[in-house]
């Protein structure tokens, strides 16, 4: 049945805030992920023309309906996979496998129920959206042992009132805390991660917060030519790095090449792809 990815998808959306990074969570979502690849193999795949070097890419048609582009490399329709990485999770031992690895599997599972959602409805950004933020809030919340907030305590002379903010885990005293903007991807929008960034260091000072967005992809698909690009700002980056905050990391699950090079220039952005963050986390809080 065509909505059952979306029913699984319900049945996370109620129970996703009992405990954010519980065994329970991991298991809905592997119940989209599997039931998105059922959904998937009754699709083609339609080779695109990859303008980026080094880089395959294809996109699911059904129909006149023809999906974002897909890391051909980076996607893998084998639900054992994630079920693998559910079972070391729950001894909590992630040594079998390596960073490459691990994004690989998570951003399968992130790609392929948004294909769905391409392929089922119509300018549909928001659910598979809010699904990539329960993904990634998860695996933060388990691997650091703390469920996030999103509303932070802030005290000044004339008031005491709280500010919305994207995910943070707190770590507890006299640890830096985790600032985790969650995106599909940033283009133009990606100044509003650092401006976030400076507010927390304005009203809490620096290096309180450690700002570790994590980003799908940066692809765009010409429908008509099907092509495929990166929309990267390198330049924009380095200002935003320089003059508004600093990030400590930033993840990807399709790491754009363009970005990676940020990591040898200055100031140094260190763009990693997200596996690499299940086996930093706990030097970057020490």
């Amino acid at each position: 049945m065509s909505d059952l990815p979306l029913k699984s998808y319900a049945a996370l959306q109620k129970t996703f805030g009992a405990d954010i990074g519980g065994a329970a969570n991991r298991k809905a979502i592997g119940d989209v992920y599997r039931r998105s690849l059922d959904f998937l193999k009754n699709a083609k795949r339609e080779n695109l023309r990859s303008l980026i070097p080094g880089k395959d890419y294809f996109a699911f048609r059904i129909g006149d309906k023809l999906s974002r582009a897909v890391n051909a490399t980076q996607f893998i329709a084998d639900e054992r996979q994630w079920k693998a990485f559910d079972a070391a999770v729950e001894k909590n031992d992630l040594s079998r496998f390596t960073p490459d690895q691990l994004t690989r599997i998570i951003y399968s599972v992130a790609i392929s129920f948004c294909c769905y959602i391409d392929l089922t409805k119509s300018r549909d950004q928001k659910t598979p959206g809010t699904f990539f933020e329960y993904l990634i809030s998860h695996l933060f919340a388990w691997k650091l042992g703390v469920n996030p907030t999103t509303r932070i305590q802030v005290l000044n002379l004339d008031m005491d009132t709280t500010l919305p903010t994207d995910f943070i885990f707190n770590l507890g005293k006299d640890r830096p805390k985790f600032h985790l903007p969650i995106k599909t991807s940033t283009r133009e929008r990606v100044i509003q991660v650092w401006a976030h960034q400076r507010v927390l260091d304005g009203v809490f000072g620096t290096g309180r917060f450690l700002g570790t967005p994590v980003i799908l992809a940066e692809t765009k698909t010409d429908a008509v030519k099907r092509e495929v690009i990166e929309i990267c700002l390198p330049d924009q980056w380095r200002i935003y790095q320089m003059h508004i905050a600093q990030l400590k990391r930033i993840y990807y699950l399709d790491v754009p090449a363009t970005y990676v090079k940020l990591n040898d220039v200055f100031p140094p952005i260190t763009v990693k792809s997200f596996g690499h963050f299940f086996f930093e986390a706990d030097t970057l809080s020490a």
